[in-house]
């Protein structure tokens, strides 16, 4: 899994141009993949994680999300863990048609399942191979619609 820095880290880690994260994230999940099979772990033992939410400020998952297809260069399995994550919270309640209902205010965390279940399909239909979620089975059911659209292709 990508982390940029250690948690203690991160509220004084400087934020990153849109295009500055994904390269970032590309690069040092490569050189994690390449230390690890050094180390004499095999290929089919490994995960990649690009890390949402840990070290990126909010704005800054969504240069993942979007170029997330590019990680199929490195030919492992890509697993997503955007459940509930407060970047999601953030949009939601910043987003103007969502004004009157948010108020400005970022819903709680279990509040988020409509913005996991569309960062889910989004993260399948870039090719994410595994979720991490809180809510199995509308993502299980959300996962099965995005599956099928994706063998219509």
């Amino acid at each position: 899994m990508h982390t940029r820095g250690r948690p203690n880290e991160w509220p004084h880690l400087p934020p990153l141009a849109p295009n500055e994260v994904f390269p970032l994230v590309l690069s040092e999940l490569k050189a994690r993949l390449e230390a690890a099979t050094a180390a004499g772990i095999p290929r089919n033992k490994i995960v990649l994680d690009p890390g949402l939410g840990f070290g990126k400020r909010l704005d800054e998952n969504y240069p993942l999300l979007a170029h997330l297809n590019q990680l199929h260069q490195l030919n492992q399995p890509i697993l997503i863990g955007a459940s509930r994550k407060g970047f999601l919270g953030h949009t939601l309640a910043q987003h103007p048609n969502l004004a009157t209902i948010h108020s400005g205010t970022p819903p709680p965390a279990q509040a988020r399942l409509h913005a996991t279940t569309a960062a889910n399909v989004a993260a399948i239909l870039a090719g994410a191979h595994i979720l991490r979620v809180h809510d199995v089975r509308p993502a299980a059911e959300a996962a099965a619609i995005a599956d099928r659209i994706l063998a219509a292709l």
